[in-house]
């Protein structure tokens, strides 16, 4: 959790506040919307070199002191949790009752729900249970002004008026701070395990998870990664392959029975089984998967995510590599291969590339992806990087839209100035 903030991707945070309760919080706003004041939600500190940087924080507010659990429902299973509230603090609560919240958000578990809402931030269980925006049925959130609203409800079932949930999901707090999120939770699986298949290349592996994929298997994840990113889980395996790490969790039965059958369709594709992994060891392994896909959490090195078409999916593997190459960097890639969303770290074991040479290699990298179908999105990068570039990469008339809804919600431009699309 972060006690203190001198800045914001270089911007300099020019005070900070703690309010105890949401109303301390409408009232600070209040007061920082009458002086014109910039605001800014901190909460784990997870997810803050998302976006470009901020055009000033005149107050850093941080929503860690709104925590704990509203109402818990298991047999609803529904939750309705504080937006300070770490997602470790939840999964424990929820434990108790055989329950948890499936997210895997990159970073890990120190996140805090609102920064997860914020960031819509989600990891390779969305190929089962979907990402935040799908798990989150209620809202309470405080706007610029101080005005408090609230959104959906504590109900599934709840369809009543426009879904307001989805609208703030992934907003970067430029539409106001959450305060309170209700969620839909899921039964705990009785075990998990995790095969780890080595393939000779990208197209391969992609292959074999469209076969998992259309066969009577229900896999919790099937994540795709090169083998830089492997050599940190693990043995090295040899130079230009790739490992498909497929999870299951299921009652103990079931799951012998579908990693049974996974290895038949891995000797059917030719892949070799390198790893194993039981159930203490899986959660173990995906926590430091989640941990190495923001970036071994570091604050340098540049982080970029982009989603494709299947059709497209290998070359874009093979240019996110390529950059590594030209940037002279480290490139440790993560596919979440059922849907084709990467995740590439690059990191300089010696001096980093110039900001121009990084801002090329982007620029050439979006067209791709642009020209393909696809989309590309710089994460984290130096704030020199990000200076010289759209970190978003959007276009009209999608920006356009944003700007209006942006204009309804806070019309002074207050909250989080320029670090959304188009610089909202």
């Amino acid at each position: 959790m972060v006690d203190t903030l001198s800045s914001i991707d270089g911007t300099p945070v020019e005070r900070q506040v703690f309010p105890e309760s949401a109303e301390a919080l409408a009232e600070t706003m209040k007061e920082a919307c009458e002086a014109g004041r910039t605001m800014a939600a901190i909460g784990g500190g997870r997810h803050l070199h998302l976006g470009n940087p901020p055009g000033s924080v005149n107050l850093g507010i941080h929503l860690s002191r709104l925590r704990g659990i509203v109402e818990y429902e298991p047999g609803n299973l529904t939750v309705s949790v504080r937006a300070g509230t770490t997602l470790a603090d939840l999964q424990n609560a929820l434990r108790a009752a055989n329950q948890f919240l499936p997210l895997d958000p990159a970073g890990g578990e120190a996140a805090t729900l609102g920064g997860l809402l914020a960031a819509n931030a989600s990891g390779p269980l969305r190929l089962r249970y979907g990402t935040l925006r799908d798990l989150l049925i209620g809202i309470r959130m405080v706007h610029a002004d101080g005005s408090r609203t609230r959104a959906g409800g504590k109900l599934v079932k709840n369809v009543a008026g426009y879904d307001m949930c989805k609208l703030y999901t992934g907003s970067l707090g430029t539409l106001g701070f959450c305060t309170e999120l209700t969620l839909k939770v899921q039964p705990a699986s009785g075990e998990s395990a995790t095969l780890a298949l080595g393939f000779p290349s990208l197209p391969a592996a992609l292959e074999a998870t469209q076969a998992i994929l259309r066969s009577e298997l229900l896999p919790d994840a099937v994540e795709a990664i090169n083998a830089t990113a492997y050599a940190a889980l693990a043995a090295p395996p040899a130079a230009g392959s790739w490992i498909l790490l497929v999870r299951f969790g299921e009652a103990r039965t079931a799951l012998h029975r579908q990693l049974d059958r996974t290895r038949d369709l891995a000797a059917a594709s030719g892949a070799s089984i390198l790893q194993v992994s039981g159930d203490g060891a899986t959660q173990e392994l995906w926590r430091r998967l989640a941990d190495q896909r923001a970036g071994n959490g570091s604050a340098s090195g540049l982080l970029l995510k982009c989603a494709a078409l299947y059709q497209s999916a290998a070359a874009t593997g093979r240019l996110l590599e390529q950059a590594g190459e030209r940037l002279q960097a480290q490139a440790s890639l993560y596919c979440h291969a059922g849907i084709h969303v990467y995740h590439a770290c690059y990191r300089w074991t010696g001096p980093e590339c110039a900001p121009g040479a990084i801002q090329d290699a982007i620029r050439e990298l979006r067209r791709h992806c642009r020209a393909a179908g696809g989309h590309l999105v710089v994460e984290r990068a130096r704030p020199e990087v990000k200076q010289g570039l759209d970190v978003w990469g959007y276009e009209a008339p999608a920006l356009d839209l944003m700007r209006r809804i942006k204009m309804q919600f806070d019309p002074k431009g207050l909250l989080n100035p320029g670090r959304f699309v188009g610089g909202i």
